[in-house]
Order: C-alpha cells, then structure tokens, then sequence
C-alpha cells in the first residue's frame, strides 16, 4: 500500500519539475547550511547551485530559458523544499523568486505599450541566467510609505541615495529592486526603481548577523548618488499613505515567505520522526512520546491547511489578474487572508520545531544540531510579517474582518 502524501505537492509539471532540481541539490543544501550557519556566512555555493540548475528562473518563461511557474502554490512548494534543506538559502531565493514571478504576472497581464518598466527583457535575462534581484525595500525605523532613501529627478535621469537593510541575497545579487521616495516637482511620491549593482556608489555591505537564517545575506546596501536612466524609476503613489492597491501585490509577495516556516516544521518533523524510531533508539512505545507525535501531527497538519488554502484564493484571484488593478476591499481581504496563514504557519512550526527538540533531547540544543538551527531560523517569521511594528498584524486583522477601512 502506498504511503498517503499530505504535504503541499506542485499542481503544475513546470512545478514538479523544478521540485525535481531541487531535490537532486537537497544533501548539498543540508550540508551547506551547517557550514554557513556555523562560520555565520552568506550561502553563496547553495545560491549559485540554484541559480546554475534554473531554480531561480522558475518563474521565467519557457520561451526565455525558463520553467513557466505561475502559480503562487507552486511556488510556495518550491520555497518549502528548498527551505526543508536550509532555509536561509531558501530565505534568499525566496527575495528574487517572488519578484521575479510579480515581474512574470505583470507582462502576461498588461499590454505591452503599457509596461512602465523593461519587465520583459528583466525575464529574459533571469531566463538566461544574467539576471539576480534582490528586494531592498527595508529601512531601519520606517514604514514603506515613509522610506528616507531618495531619488532626486535631474536632466540624466535620477539620482539615487539611502541605505536599506534585511536585503536578502545582496551579496550574490546584480540588481536592486527598491522602493524609494521619489522628490518631484508636485511634491514626493512613493515610487518603484531598478538599480544595477554595476552603477557607481552602489555598495553590498555583507553584514548580516542574524540569531538565525544566518546565511541568507540579509545585510545593507548602501546607495551613495547611484545615478539610474529616467526610465529606472515609476511613481508609485502618494507620499506618506499606504498604497491601497497594493494590497494584493503584498499577499502574492508574502505567501511564499510563510512556505519557509512551513519547510523548517516539516524538516523538524521528520527530523524527530527519524530519531524516535531509528533501529539504534527505538522510544515509541512510550505513552509521552506518542502524546508529542500526535501534537507535532496535528501542528504540522494546520499550517499545511492554512497555507494551501490561503494560497488556493490568492491563485484564484490575482495570480492571472493585473498588478494594482483590483478592488481595494477584494485585495484587504486576500491579504487578511495570507496573514491570517502566515500566523498559523509561524505558531504551529514554532511548536513543531519545539516538540522535535524535545523528541531528540539535549543534544538538539547543543551547537551545530540541524533542530538547533531550525529552532532560531523560525524564529525570524516574527519579524517577516508585511507591517512593522509586529503587533500592526492584529488591528489589520481586525480592521479587514469588521469591514473597516
């Protein structure tokens, strides 16, 4: 008989292929991941191993080299596989992943005339493998709406200067996709810019030192009067406010960030589930240990539920539809909907993680056990939620469900 699959599985063959890639890398990634994690470095081989076998262009299309991944479910397993072997590289992936596949939804859905910016030849050099993105969006202190960095528009184009910090996979990275405070002749604007690490007084200062995810490479990038052609830079809205149709541009960036909890549980699970019944130790006849197997169980089986489904409605709604476009209550909801997941899938893979420590006992706190590094890898979801500060989570919640502006 075969073994019944409840874990999250690919729903297209462009997902289940690039799962396959990943699982040909995955001892690698496992075994790279202690290594970065002791010596607190960025995860460059495990990166450009995903890079050079095509993961990274899982959301090019076919025709420019790469898989055609369009679904945001699909794309939230792929995460949660690589994240199964480390998550800090699945950390760093996630960063180019999720835009790339912004990039990818924006050209099916928008006339090409209309395309504010080069998205099209974006996918073509990701499928080619020319092409890293990282999101440099974070700034210590500030909201989105209300960054520091600026873009002074001038007879060259725009001149860019700030720093951004939490800039996962800066160091392997070619290009910078910011947000930034755009300084007009009517006034700022939050707007959207494209910034080559090649420009001059760019500067990825590989910082990071994180309790956890300690090879994702989430340190700063500095922007010293980065000066960018006119057409690197779109206003975006007003300054000062949220942008209210974003609200689904924030689930579909989100979703596959909470995939990675979900990998670090389902490592963590089968991780204690390997020890507990192992030839050599074999505890579960235990009335205790049984009890903590259903429980890691249960945990395990909420956070897949509350992803799948959460991930199911955002496909249904914006995985086909154009950027910025929808209905602001419709997008309020889908977002409320993916932080309501994500909240789920951090505090039952918090739990997960903790009754595998205590399955596998002392020695998974001691340095260098893979539960060791799970436990302080999770522990980042707190502070990866879409608002800071963290308890915002809660009056959005809220607000959405009482139908509140």
């Amino acid at each position: 008989m075969t073994a019944l699959t409840t874990g999250l599985t690919p729903t297209s063959e462009a997902g289940e292929k690039v799962c396959e890639i990943i699982e040909g890398h995955r001892e690698f990634l496992a075994k790279q991941a202690e290594v970065n994690d002791r010596d607190g470095r960025f995860a460059a081989a495990s990166v450009a191993t995903l890079a050079e076998s095509g993961v990274l262009a899982a959301c090019a299309p076919v025709e420019d080299g790469g898989f055609g991944v369009r679904s945001l479910h699909d794309l939230a397993v792929i995460v949660s596989r690589i994240a199964a072997a480390d998550a800090s590289t699945a950390i760093a992936a996630t960063m180019h992943l999720a835009l790339t596949w912004y990039y990818a939804r924006t050209v099916r859905s928008t006339p090409a005339a209309e395309l504010e910016l080069p998205m099209r030849d974006w996918l073509r050099a990701v499928g080619r493998r020319e092409m890293i993105v990282c999101s440099s969006v974070a700034e210590p202190g500030t909201k989105p709406w209300e960054l520091v960095t600026t873009a002074v528009r001038s007879a060259e184009g725009w001149t860019i200067t700030g720093r951004k910090v939490l800039a996962s996979i800066s160091p392997a990275a070619t290009h910078f996709y910011s947000r930034v405070k755009g300084e007009t002749a009517d006034g700022p604007v939050q707007a959207s810019a494209m910034i080559p690490l090649s420009a001059a007084g760019v500067e990825v200062k590989d910082n990071w030192n994180g309790l956890g995810l300690r090879g994702s490479g989430s340190g700063e990038v500095v922007f010293d009067g980065v000066l960018v052609p006119p057409g690197s830079v779109v206003p975006r809205g007003p300054w000062g406010k949220p942008l209210a149709p974003g609200y689904d541009g924030r689930a579909a960036n989100t979703a596959p960030t909470v995939a990675v909890y979900l990998g670090i549980a389902e490592a963590a699970r089968a991780h204690a589930l390997s020890a507990i019944t192992g030839p050599v130790r074999n505890r579960t006849n235990s009335v205790g240990v049984r009890g903590m197997v259903a429980e890691m169980e249960l945990q395990v089986a909420a956070a897949r539920g509350a992803l799948h489904t959460a991930l199911s409605t955002l496909d249904a709604h914006i995985t086909e539809a154009r950027p910025r476009a929808m209905e602001v209550t419709l997008g309020r909801q889908l977002l409320k909907e993916c932080v309501c997941a994500g909240m789920i899938v951090e505090r039952a893979g918090t739990r997960v993680v903790d009754l595998a420590m205590q399955l596998c006992g002392g020695r998974s706190y001691s340095g260098g056990h893979p539960l060791g590094r799970m436990y302080r890898d999770i522990r980042a979801a707190a502070f990866m939620r879409p608002w800071a500060p963290a308890e915002e989570w809660v009056d959005f919640v809220a607000e959405a469900t009482l139908d509140r502006p």
